[in-house]
């Protein structure tokens, strides 16, 4: 042991005198960081297509944070996913048997009482007592119990069913990430689908119309008065565009299957009705948790606290092994060669007394185990402070990003609008004679690729606020009822 005689004899007397004790350090929660904003800029309101986005300081994602996209039919699809997801219900699960297993450990807090009864035909030979004459046959009928308790004097047994708590807090934290990474990924593939949904049908009508410019030079090659060169490079521009199309259709395509996947259908057997990019609303506010509301939020950072209040409780089990550990044992019974004398006094015995396990010479053993729970608890607390840290980049980099949303957004609005407007004079001046139809089509074209680039402006923006959503917790708190779980 690491200290004195003495100093362990006083312990020992003070624990029994005081019913116990418990070793090892007391878990803390980790101090959160004391900050008003996650970069040396404060966040500032975002505009960007006429939307404007302003972050509220100081508030977290409501719990149905997908509500504020305010569509029905994405409401719809994560209500289902909650539901019927495989994915939460494996969490689930694995939340209840770590819950079982807390309670099961915390038996030991309570007498043990074992009960047992045999009936056995036996012979004997006096030949085993070397002895001489001839061996008899009997029947043997015994009753007995017993009763145990540990006295948990050092907090060992304490200690360990601290840790089995902690572990089934580690697990709701593990559901709640299983919570926000389903949310999190129908709302994102929701929203992917309606963007490819939209660019499906401007690429579509970009083929179009370069098969119908593609014919027109080729008919004016074939009148004598124009260039092959530039039927090639509308044969290449057509082909171009209908890889791209192909290539769309099947993203289209494959987030249909990944939200059948994600709410636990099959995708031959689910047509549900999707959003489309039309129905989904950008919020007006954005609400941002504090970093020092962040860390009581994010369930990855209430799993990593978990972990490091397991590993605090470790140290303490392992401290409580190196001392002595007594236990009060009894027992009763008796015994008879006839069934109806098994109730007499003759065939009676019984036990009790303490019994005491004293670590004398270990090799070692006892006090590298502390100190490996030690290291356990360094690591698990590093892992903590890092998943922090992970966690206030994430969300500055949405907030960056959205605010870059924002102003990519304006541009490509402001593009649109003038090759739309490019488009409008130049269907005039088709109706007035005074421009060629090739010329007409080829600025309704640069007006439908800019329209291409908006679609995908709004879809980046749209999933930028699911991503600060999910970084700031998702609304997930340790009371949030999720079905399933006692």
């Amino acid at each position: 042991m690491s200290i004195s005689a003495n100093r362990g004899i006083t312990l020992i007397a003070g624990c029994a005198v005081l019913g116990g004790c418990v070793l090892g350090p007391n878990f803390t929660r980790p101090a959160p960081p004391l900050l008003d904003r996650y970069s040396n800029v404060a966040p500032s309101v975002m505009t960007g297509d006429g939307i404007t986005l302003t972050p509220v300081v100081g508030t977290g994602p409501a719990q149905a944070w997908w509500h504020a996209f305010a569509s029905p039919a994405l409401d719809a699809l994560v209500a289902t996913g909650l539901q019927a997801s495989p994915s939460l219900s494996s969490a689930r699960a694995a939340l209840t048997q770590s819950r079982d297993l807390a309670q099961a450990g915390a038996g030991v807090f309570w007498p043990q009482i074992n009960g047992s009864a045999d009936a056995t035909r036996e012979h004997t030979t006096p030949t085993l007592l070397d002895e001489n004459g001839p061996g008899s046959t009997f029947s043997l009928y015994t009753a007995a119990g017993s009763v145990s308790y540990t006295l948990d004097l050092f907090g060992g047994e304490r200690r360990g069913v601290e840790a089995l708590r902690a572990q089934a807090e580690y697990q709701r934290q593990a559901l709640g990430a299983a919570w926000l990474l389903l949310t999190g990924g129908i709302a994102d593939a929701a929203i992917a689908h309606a963007g490819y949904a939209e660019e499906s049908t401007s690429l579509a009508a970009i083929v179009r119309m370069d098969a119908a410019q593609r014919d027109m030079l080729h008919a004016r090659f074939g009148a004598g008065y124009g260039a092959w060169a530039d039927v090639l490079v509308a044969e290449q521009q057509l082909a171009t565009d209908r890889a791209s199309l192909a290539l769309v259709q099947q993203r289209l395509a494959a987030t249909v299957t990944l939200l059948a996947m994600l709410i636990g259908r099959e995708p031959a057997a689910w047509a549900p009705p999707l959003p489309t990019l039309a129905d989904l609303g950008l919020p007006a506010d954005l609400p941002v948790s504090l970093p020092s509301q962040l860390v009581h939020q994010r369930p990855d950072i209430l799993q990593a606290e978990a972990s490091v209040h397991q590993a605090n409780a470790q140290i303490g089990v392992a401290t409580a092994a190196m001392y002595p550990s007594i236990s009060l044992t009894g027992s009763y019974g008796t015994a008879s060669t006839a069934l109806s004398q098994l109730a007499g006094p003759a065939g009676r015995f019984w036990s009790v007394g303490p019994g005491i396990d004293m670590p004398i010479f270990r090799g070692g053993t006892l006090r590298n185990n502390r100190r490996a729970a030690q290291a356990a608890h360094a690591k698990a607390l590093a892992d903590y402070r890092q998943t922090v840290l992970v966690a206030l980049e994430q969300v500055t980099d949405c907030l960056a990003a959205l605010d870059t949303d924002a102003r990519v957004s304006a541009a490509d609005h402001a593009a649109f609008a003038a090759a739309r407007g490019n488009h409008d004079l130049a269907q005039a001046n088709l109706g007035a004679g005074v421009i060629a139809e090739f010329d007409a089509m080829t600025l309704t074209l640069a007006a439908e690729r800019a329209r291409l680039v908006v679609i995908g402006a709004k879809a980046q923006r749209l999933q930028d606020v699911v991503a600060l959503d999910l970084a700031s917790g998702g609304g997930w708190t340790s009371t949030l009822p999720v079905g399933g779980t006692r």
